[in-house]
């Protein structure tokens, strides 16, 4: 004989928001209607007051953004932008070529390589998480469980 699946049972009672919703609409909308027709509201007006309030604001903090980035830009020579363009560049490979090294460094490890044993996950310490946030790299801490040797191993 087959057994029924238990699962959440659904209320017999509905909620009055579920049961009326319909009705909830429609009386408030009506509300709304007769509201807007009796009121003397200048509803366009308002509206183009915001509008234009935001849009003027907008511009204000864009234009004070360029004139920042123009007064910033014209203390330095085309020549210093230029050289520091160079030294991103070269900060970059750098960087590029540690990762790469570490990547050598830490082969992909499965069991301790000091006594062959098994290892498991633990926490990683905090020089750990700046090294995947500075490369880009994954880094996972590992323990032996026999020797308690501690060893990381860095995904791509």
């Amino acid at each position: 004989m087959k057994q029924k699946r238990k699962g959440a049972t659904k209320s017999k009672y509905k909620l009055f928001f579920e049961d009326f919703n319909f009705e909830i609409k429609v009386i408030s909308l009506l509300a709304l209607g007769i509201f807007l027709l009796v009121e003397e509201l200048e509803i366009k007006h308002f509206l183009f007051e915001l509008i234009k309030l935001i849009i003027f604001n907008i511009g204000k903090v864009i234009q004070w953004l360029l004139n920042k980035s123009a007064f910033f830009i014209m203390r330095f020579e085309f020549s210093d932008i230029v050289g520091i363009s160079i030294l991103f560049y070269v900060f970059y490979l750098i960087a590029n070529r540690s990762r790469e090294r570490l990547f050598n460094r830490f082969p992909n490890i499965n069991n301790c390589s000091k006594c062959n044993g098994k290892i498991h996950r633990i926490r990683k310490k905090w020089k750990h998480k700046v090294l995947s946030y500075v490369y880009f790299i994954t880094v996972k801490h590992y323990q032996c469980t026999e020797c308690n040797y501690q060893e990381i191993k860095l995904v791509k």
